[in-house]
C-alpha cells in the first residue's frame, strides 16, 4: 500500500513534481539549443546553450505551475472543454515566457531593443510548441496516473470482497458447526444411534458416517469459495436422513434438482441453510411435523434453487441479525453483489424461499 503523499510508485508527491520540472527543463534546453543552432540563430555554442536553459526554466516552470492546475479544474467539464480553454492559454504562456527569457537574456547581456524584439519573434514559436508538447505529455501521463489509480482501487476492492466473503464463509461454518454441536443435536443424534445400533446396525453406522460428513464438509466450508452444487446436495440429504433418523415420520422430504444445475458452483452451506432452517422451525416444532422439499434448475444464465416446506411461514421482517438467512444475504451480497437474490414467499399454502445465483461455468 503507497504511503500518504507518495505517487503510485513510492516517490514523494514533491519530489516526484519537482523531477518532472527539472526533466522538462533539461528536455527543453536540449531541443531548444538544436533548434537554434540548427536556424543559425546564435554563433556560440556556449551563448545558445546559455540561451535555451533560460528559455527552458522559464517556459517549464510556468507549464509545470499553470498547466495541471487549469486541467484538474477543468477535468469534469471533458476533453473538447479542456483543449478549448488550455491552447490559449499555452499561447499566452508561451507569449509570457518568451517576454521573460529574452528579457533577461538582453539584460544580461545589455543589448538593446532590437535584439529583444527579434528574440521574441525566433523564440515564440518554439516555445508555444514546447508547452503544447508539455500539455501534452502532462494530459497522457495524468490519464494514465488514474487509469493506474482505478485499477489499484479495483484491486483493492476485489481484495476487500474476497476478504468480506471468506469472513461470511467462516461465519456460516461457525454458525453450522454450532448448530450441529448443540446439545440437543448432538444428545438426539446419539440417542438414535444408539437405539439403532441393536435394531438395525446397519442404520446405526450409516448415521455416524452421515453426521461425520457433515461436520467434515462444515469444517471445510471457509477454505472453499465455491463448491458444485451436487456437493452441496449430498451434504443436505445426510442432514436430512440424520432429521429423519431422529423424527421418523414426521419428516417428510424430497430432492428435485436437474443434472445439468447440480454441476453448477454454489457457495458452501448455501442451500443447506435453508433446508436447516425449515427442519428446525417449521417442522420439528410441530407434533405432526411436515414436509421440505428442494428444488434446483436453470433458468437462461441464472441458477435458481428453492426450498419449500408446509410450516406456518414468517416474512423479511422477521429476520433479526443474525439469523440464518440474514448471513446467507450478506454472503451472498458479499460474493456476488446485486447479480444474487434471495426471497421469501409462498406457495401451496408453506412458505418457499429462493435463491436465484449467477449460473457460472459447470463443473
Amino acid at each position: 500500500m503507497n504511503e500518504p503523499g507518495c505517487s503510485p510508485q513510492g516517490v514523494p508527491r514533491e519530489r516526484a513534481y519537482w523531477l518532472r520540472v527539472a526533466g522538462v527543463c533539461v528536455t527543453t534546453a536540449v531541443v531548444l539549443t538544436v533548434l537554434f543552432v540548427a536556424s543559425g540563430h546564435t554563433h556560440s555554442i556556449a551563448v545558445t546553450l546559455r540561451h535555451a536553459l533560460i528559455q527552458s526554466v522559464i517556459m517549464a516552470g510556468l507549464a509545470a505551475t499553470t498547466i495541471p492546475a487549469l486541467r484538474r479544474r477543468l477535468e469534469p467539464r471533458g476533453a473538447t472543454v479542456q483543449w478549448i480553454v488550455t491552447f490559449p492559454v499555452v499561447i499566452a504562456l508561451s507569449a509570457v515566457g518568451s517576454a521573460l527569457g529574452c528579457g533577461i537574456i538582453t539584460a544580461l547581456e545589455g543589448a538593446g531593443r532590437e535584439p529583444f524584439w527579434s528574440g521574441f519573434r525566433a523564440t515564440l514559436p518554439i516555445n508555444t510548441v514546447i508547452t503544447l508538447t508539455i500539455c501534452t505529455g502532462f494530459t497522457l501521463f495524468e490519464s494514465q496516473r488514474r487509469r493506474l489509480a482505478a485499477v489499484t482501487l479495483e484491486l483493492r476492492t476485489r481484495e476487500l470482497e474476497r476478504e468480506r466473503d471468506r469472513k461470511m464463509a467462516l461465519q456460516a461454518q461457525l454458525a453450522s458447526l454450532e448448530s450441529r454441536l448443540q446439545p440437543h443435536f448432538l444428545f438426539n443424534t446419539l440417542n438414535a444411534i444408539s437405539a439403532l445400533i441393536q435394531e438395525d446396525p446397519d442404520q446405526a453406522e450409516r448415521t455416524v458416517e452421515r453426521l461425520a460428513a457433515l461436520l467434515r464438509f462444515s469444517l471445510d466450508a471457509a477454505e472453499r469459495g465455491l463448491v458444485p452444487l451436487a456437493h452441496e446436495l449430498k451434504i443436505i440429504t445426510d442432514y436430512l436422513e440424520i432429521e429423519h433418523t431422529r423424527l421418523a415420520e414426521r419428516l417428510a422430504w424430497s430432492v428435485d434438482v436437474a443434472s445439468d444445475a447440480a454441476q453448477r458452483e454454489v457457495p458452501p452451506l448455501a442451500v443447506q441453510t435453508l433446508v436447516e432452517n425449515s427442519v428446525k422451525h417449521a417442522i420439528a416444532p410441530r407434533p405432526g411435523g411436515g414436509r421440505v422439499c428442494v428444488e434446483g434448475r436453470l433458468a437462461g444464465e441464472r441458477l435458481v434453487l428453492s426450498v419449500w416446506d408446509d410450516g406456518p411461514g414468517f416474512t423479511d421482517a422477521a429476520l433479526r441479525p443474525g439469523h440464518g438467512l440474514e448471513s446467507l444475504r450478506q454472503r451472498l451480497a458479499a460474493r456476488f453483489g446485486e447479480d444474487a437474490a434471495l426471497t421469501i414467499g409462498r406457495r401451496d399454502g408453506g412458505t418457499l424461499v429462493t435463491l436465484s445465483l449467477p449460473a457460472g461455468t459447470a463443473r
